[in-house]
């Protein structure tokens, strides 16, 4: 019985030791960011030093040695699927981003240990390194007090990944393969192609105009989607604009006169205007 309540006594004073421990801000707060570019979604986890008054680059990170690109722990990176980053591939998975920061160029190291919190000593290993890249630092105007990491230049395949920091920006281009598996996901959608819904087809059609693939292929798959839904006034719409942009104007007017009658037959006002300004803009055109 006493060892019970000795027991009970040591587990409440736990207790109240733990509950009574101060909560402070962390001088380098974690911040996780992610992006959906392509079919692809980049995440990133890192910790955010601040400069207070100090010298950044070759002082606070010295110059020519290995920097764990922020602070705590290792910087994260993860990709959904396979991308290229600094002209180089990238399977999915997570990494860690480490840095030798210098005036005139940086290395960036992408490495398979995502454990370390230090980098100091042996911890590091070289062996570990998926890859490494140069890029050239860019000198900015604006000051940024805290170390920060940031998507830009956003495209539909493509976007950079900005390391900002005093006055120095830092960055790194992504390349994201679209296309591919685009081109994949129809190549097996088409061994069965009468259980490919029409949206399909259209996303299709719609994916080959927008981003300068074959224009006839778009024109077959917009084709399919009209056969699975007939008299669609957005599917019609899209035929038009990938006629007009092949060059056959005239399919382009018969196309949006129709689509423009579907709209109406439906009472969609959308589609009613959309059709109309399509139409109005092909025949300012001729």
């Amino acid at each position: 019985m006493k060892h019970t309540i000795s027991l009970i006594c040591l587990l409440l004073c736990f207790s109240i030791c733990k509950s009574q421990r101060l909560k402070t801000p962390t001088l380098s707060p974690f911040s996780e960011i992610s992006q959906e570019i392509g079919l692809t979604k980049i995440s990133l986890e890192y910790s955010r030093p601040s400069a207070k008054g100090r010298k950044v680059y070759g002082n606070l990170v010295p110059y020519n040695t290995i920097w764990r690109t922020g602070a705590n722990a290792s910087t994260k990176i993860t990709f959904t699927e396979s991308a290229k980053i600094g002209g180089q591939t990238i399977l999915p998975g997570t990494y860690a981003i480490y840095t030798i920061p210098s005036e005139d160029l940086w290395t960036i190291i992408i490495h398979s240990n995502t454990t370390l919190r230090s980098i100091a000593g042996d911890a590091y290993k070289s062996a570990d390194d998926v890859f490494r890249f140069e890029v050239k630092p860019i000198k900015i105007n604006n000051y940024v007090e805290s170390f920060t990491m940031q998507f830009a230049a956003l495209t539909s395949d493509s976007l950079d990944l900005q390391l900002v920091w005093e006055n120095t920006l830092i960055s790194i281009p992504m390349k994201l393969e679209v296309a591919s598996q685009i081109e994949h996901q129809m190549t097996e959608f088409l061994k069965t192609p009468k259980s490919i819904p029409h949206r399909t087809y259209f996303e299709a059609a719609q994916y080959y105009s927008n981003n300068g693939k074959d224009l006839n292929e778009a024109l077959g798959f917009i084709d399919k989607a009209l056969e699975k839904s007939p008299e669609n006034f957005r599917y019609g719409l899209l035929k038009a604009k990938i006629q007009a942009k092949n060059n056959d104007g005239k399919g382009a007017l018969i196309t949006i006169k129709s689509a423009n009658q579907w709209a109406k037959s439906k009472k969609n006002d959308n589609y009613i205007e959309q059709t109309n300004l399509f139409w109005q803009s092909l025949l300012t055109k001729k």
